[in-house]
Order: structure tokens, then sequence, then C-alpha cells
């Protein structure tokens, strides 16, 4: 095949694929909720690129995490892009990569090889999504195919000129950056420079140089991090964490939870300091406390190794076989729940290529040296997955490798040095894996279902509320009712369902929900949940208000109190009820009068408000002289205000205090915010 042709058809898969990604995008966007308000890790690299757009480019800590992908995100946020822009970006990265896999596949084993490649890459599922989420693979990757392309140079020719060994190591730098086990790698490559150098003293001096390069690249965020903490942490100072992570008595090999320490990134560190300081009594360094659950994975491993042995098998398993499970994007069940069904356009598990890839690095061993590459950046995904826990995000530095492989062992099978059988026998491996798998229940859903789904559910629910407060309340019942379906005992979708068919004028639905939203909170006691509960009590009060039901309109704002007793608008709103109620039923002049002087000592001002509804309350329990002086004085407040409608009207009110006759009137509406108080987010 002639390199136009090649270059060509390359072209045709490179349009085709951004048409497959441009429609998984646009569905994204349009009905998953993440698109427009990233979770997790996302939210904080989002959260951290704000701070930095807004000046704050140096942090008061080290880096909890790669530092290269926030500083990307920085930067386009400093310049006005927002979220659609970083997917636009990371899809162009994500396309430069298969031009790259290809080229280098190109390089190995032929065009017909590269063309190949650069297919599978496209037909896989986690690259496709993860170009599309608020994480650094999309990053890793490309940085992968540039490391991978300068050293199979290097390893192609005779020679190994200056320019390349720099240049690969100053990539491998930065690929340390953004995936830190990769800084495992820049002494290996001064090791093979230097073998490729027959060990001698010019092919020691390029690998001494090489691996300078890259620690150059790293040196800055191992500066920041001594400046920050006095300690010497080459990248980031979660490694003895997220170490413990996968490895324990408990673990399974995916991520599990450490007592005490709580998962989320921004709380992980302080979580896991307040632990340190139970154990051992003083406060401890970022280092130490890394250090001391570094220590409890080497006590486990001393102590228990066959456990440890075969923890670290059921990792490798879960690498070569695994494709459902993800705690950060579990696109399985973004299908299920249709949010992901164009996904489908990318069909290809990265599973499915470990028979193939495995035939061809076989093939490899023929040669190690000229394919050592290969088997190093390999290796490195495998053994960070087998020493940390099982993550897509931790396997797919190695599928640009991958499909590599694959796609020369599919090329080159009739030039294998073992049996033909054998390489047939390699790449069907999967198929029966995949069955072992489903009938043993091995890498189901059921390992993220209790997680995801009600954070999905809380997030469609947030957007429902970002459409409501623009005013597209159709949009907004849409997300709600797709919040339910996730998850239909989601208090907050309720409560905001409730809360929008009020705005629609449709109170009897409204209190349908709210009623429901009532009955899925858990039991009292929880400060947050209280909160959100007694909002839901002022919105049933106004669904119950427009249906006439005064009487529960009180019930309801008397069981708000109870949970929140200095809501000075609540209790304005329940003695003004109690004092005006058209109902005779509805009506409590003392009890009026009582909530309305605890509403003006909760905040004593000079606001009119206040003096109208104790005014009422005091005729309604029979003293009018203090009515009328109340009202007298709320008209002299309101006119040295300008309020002079209501001067005329507080003026009649006293001349009907004066005559001894109450005020009959509607009840108050509460102005509830249609998002106010959002019940905490599952853990």
């Amino acid at each position: 095949m002639s390199r136009r042709t090649f270059w060509l058809v390359l072209g045709v898969l490179c349009l085709v694929g951004l048409l497959l990604r441009l429609a998984i995008l646009e569905e994204f966007l349009r009905v998953n909720p993440i698109a427009e308000q990233p979770w997790t890790d996302g939210q904080v690299y989002w959260d951290t690129a704000g701070r930095m757009a807004a000046g704050e480019w140096v942090g008061d800590t080290p880096f909890l995490a790669a530092p290269l992908y926030p500083y990307f995100l920085g930067v386009i946020r400093w310049s006005g892009g927002g979220l659609k822009t970083v997917y636009a970006i990371q899809l162009v990265l994500h396309l430069a990569t298969v031009v790259l896999i290809a080229w280098i596949v190109r390089l190995r084993a032929g065009p017909g090889a590269g063309l190949l490649a650069a297919g599978l890459f496209l037909a896989l599922t986690e690259p496709a999504v993860t170009s599309m989420r608020i994480l650094g693979n999309t990053g890793q990757l490309l940085l992968v195919g540039l490391v991978w392309w300068r050293w199979v140079v290097l390893a192609q020719g005779k020679t190994q000129p200056w320019l390349n060994v720099v240049l690969t190591g100053c990539l491998l730098g930065l690929l340390s950056l953004s995936f830190p086990p990769a800084i495992l790698l820049v002494p290996a490559y001064g090791l093979w420079l230097w073998c490729v150098g027959r060990w001698r003293v010019a092919g020691l001096g390029r690998g001494l140089a090489g691996s300078f390069c890259a620690l150059l690249l790293i040196a800055p965020a191992t500066a920041h991090n001594a400046w920050q903490s006095g300690e010497f942490i080459p990248i980031t100072a979660h490694g003895g964490i997220t170490l413990r992570h996968g490895n324990a008595l408990a673990a399974d090999g995916t991520l599990t939870s450490i007592p005490g320490v709580t998962g989320t990134r921004q709380m992980m560190h302080r979580t896991a300091a307040h632990l340190f300081k139970r154990l051992y009594g003083h406060a401890g360094g970022w280092r130490e406390i890394d250090q001391h659950f570094r220590r409890t994975v080497f006590a486990f491993w001393r102590e228990d190794p066959a456990r440890a042995a075969g923890l670290f098998a059921r990792k490798l398993y879960w690498f070569l076989t695994a494709r459902n499970y993800d705690e950060m994007m579990p696109v399985a069940l973004e299908r299920e729940y249709g949010i992901a069904t164009r996904v489908m356009l990318a069909p290809l598990g990265t599973a499915w290529l470990m028979g193939a890839a495995l035939a061809g690095l076989l093939a490899t061993l023929q040669r190690p040296v000229r394919w050592a590459p290969e088997w190093l950046l390999l290796g490195l995904a495998l053994l960070t997955t087998v020493l940390f826990f099982y993550s897509p995000r931790y396997r797919l530095p190695a599928v640009p490798v991958l499909c590599g492989l694959a796609a020369y062992a599919v090329v080159e099978y009739r030039h294998v040095w073992y049996p033909r059988w054998l390489l047939v026998a390699l790449c069907l491996v999967p198929l029966p894996l995949y069955i072992v798998n489903r009938v043993v229940g091995f890498d189901t859903t059921d390992y993220m279902r209790a997680s995801y789904t009600p954070l999905l559910s809380i997030a469609q629910a947030h957007a429902g509320n970002r459409r409501a407060e623009v005013g597209e309340l159709e949009a907004a019942e849409q997300r709600y009712r797709a919040a339910l379906r996730v998850a239909p005992d989601n208090p907050m979708a309720h409560r905001q369902l409730g809360a929008l068919y009020i705005r629609l004028g449709r109170p009897a639905e409204a209190l349908r929900e709210l009623e429901l939203a009532l009955r899925c909170y858990p039991s009292a006691g929880n400060p947050a949940w209280d909160q959100s509960r007694a909002v839901t009590l002022q919105h049933v009060y106004n669904a119950c208000i427009d249906l006439g039901r005064n009487v529960e309109a009180q019930r309801a704002l008397t069981q708000a109190l109870e949970l929140q007793p200095y809501a000075f608008q609540v209790r304005l709103a329940l003695a003004w009820s109690l004092a005006t109620c058209p109902d005779e039923a509805g009506r409590d002049g003392p009890e009026a009068l009582r909530q309305a002087e605890e509403a003006l000592s909760i905040r004593a001002d000079d606001e009119p408000e206040g003096f109208i509804v104790l005014a009422a309350a005091q005729a309604a329990a029979g003293c009018f002289e203090d009515a009328t002086a109340t009202a007298t004085r709320a008209a002299e407040i309101a006119g040295q205000r300008g309020m002079n409608e209501l001067v005329a009207e507080l003026g009649a009110q006293a001349a009907r205090y004066r005559q001894g006759e109450v005020c009959v009137a509607g009840p108050r509406r509460l102005q509830v915010p249609l998002s106010a108080a959002p019940p905490p987010a599952a853990p």
C-alpha cells in the first residue's frame, strides 16, 4: 500500500470516526446531566480550573491528583471556554491519537496493520466516552501515543539521535504529570537506552540524558509540593491512600473504601489526617500520613501473602476481562437508563482486544529489546492495576498499545514463530471468559448501581433546576421525571416537581408529588435533610392555599417550624393565616398573636411587614387598641419609605380595628426558590 493510499484511507476512517463521535456527543449534551455539571473527580477538576481562571494558579496544598489536566482546564477557563470547549478540544486530541496509533503501527508492522489498529481504537467504547468527560484520560492517551511514537523511532533506528532521546524523555515527563505511575518508566527508559547502546559510555550518557529530561519536566510539580508541604512528594500526595484503597482484607480488586476516610478527593486528606491523629495522638505531615497507609498495605502483604496473591490475581483478571465496571462513568448503566444509547456507535469493549493483543505480544518475544516500548507501556498499566486496584482509568493508558499488538497479530498471523492454532486460540480467549463472567456474575452492573443510581437521579434533578430557573418549564419537568425513573424514592426530585406544578398552576398534582417527597425523606435528625423537609412543607403550604385548604396549609407551616423554628417568613405566614383565615375553623387569635410576637423576636427591625401581621393578630385576639396603634405605626414607617399605597391600606385597617373589626384576608404566599435547600448527595 502506498503512503498516499494509507493517508487517504486513514483520513476516511478519521472522518467517519468524527461523525460517529459527534453523534454520541450530541446525545451526551442533550440528555446526560454530567455534560453540563461534572461530578466526583470531574467536579473537582472543573472547580480547580475555575480558581485558576480567577488567578489562583498555585494552590495551598501539594498536588492531590496529576496536575497536568487541571492546568489544561484552567487555561481553557481563563481564556473564556466552557465545558463544550473542553469536549471539542478533547475530541480533536482523541482523533490525533487515532492518527498517531495508525502511524506507529505502520512503522512496526506495515500500513495494513496501522489502519486496522486505528479502526480498532475508533471502535472502542472507553476512549470514545472518555473524550466526553471532564477527566484527564484523553490527554493521557495522546501522551502515551507520543511517547510510544518517539520511543519506537529510537527502537527502529540503528542509532539514537540526541534530539529523539531528549524529546522522548520530555514526553515521558509530561506523561508522568498526567499519569503519575509513568514515573516508573523514567529509569526504565534510561536503562533501555544504555542497553541498546550495548552498555557503553555513549549509551549510558544517552540514558542519563533521557531520564534527566523526564525528571526536569517533573521537577516543577515536585518543587510545588515541597513549597506547600516542606516534604519530598514527587508528583501527588495520595499514593499511599490510593494503594490502601485496593489492598485490604475487604478489598475485591476494585476501589474499596477505607473506614473513616471519605472517598471524595476534597475531603480525603482531611479525614485521613483525622484518622491518623486518633491513631497516633498527633497531627501528621502529608508524607507521614500517606506513609501510614502504605505501611498498612505492606503489613497486609507480609502477614497474609496468600490472600494478597489472590487479590493480585483478581485485579489481573479484572484487567483482562472487565467490560462493565467503572466507578466514574459506568456506561453500561448509562445505556440502561437511556442516556448513552449512541455509545453503541463505539461498541467494542477493551476486553475483547486482550486475546489478540496477547498473541501479538507473544510474537514480539523474538526481538524483546526492539519491542521494549510496547512491553513497558503495557506493563505500566498492568502493574498500576495489580498494585492499586482495577479501574478503567488505570487500564486505559494501555489501550493504544493493545490496539497495535492486536492489529500486529492479525496482519502477521502467517509469520508468527509459534503455531497458528495457538494464535487463533489466544484471539478467541475473551469469548469463553465472557461466558464465565456472565455465569458467575463477575463484573455485573450491580457493582455500581447502589452508588451510581442516586447520584444520577440527583444530577437529573439539578439539571431540572437549571432549566426551571431560566423558564424552560417543560424541559425541567422532563428532567425531574427522568430523575424519578432512575430513583423513584428521590425526595428532591418529587419536591422540585411539586414546586414546578405549583408554578404551572397545577396544585393538586403538586400536592401529590410533595406528599411523596415527605414520605421519601429519611428519619428526622439530620440537619441537611430536615432543612430540605422544611422547604418541602413550605411548598405544601402554597399548594394547599391554592386548593383552598387553609387548615391543612396551617398544619404544614406548623410542621415546618418544628424543623426550622427561626424561619421568620414562615412564622409570619402562620400568624397571618391564624389571624385572618376566611374559614372560622382556621382562626385562632391568641395563637396568631403568639406566633407574630415570636416572629418579631426573631428579626426585630422596622419593616412594616411584621407590624402589619402583628396588628392583624392583635385584632384577632381582641386587643383592638393595640392593633390600632400597631397599624398606625406601620403606616408611619411605610410613609417614611414612600410606600403611599400601603399607607392608605394601613389607614383603612386601623380604622376597622378602632371599630372592633378583625381582618379577614387571604393567606400570604411564601416565596420559596424552586431549587432551595437541596438535600445532600449520596456518598
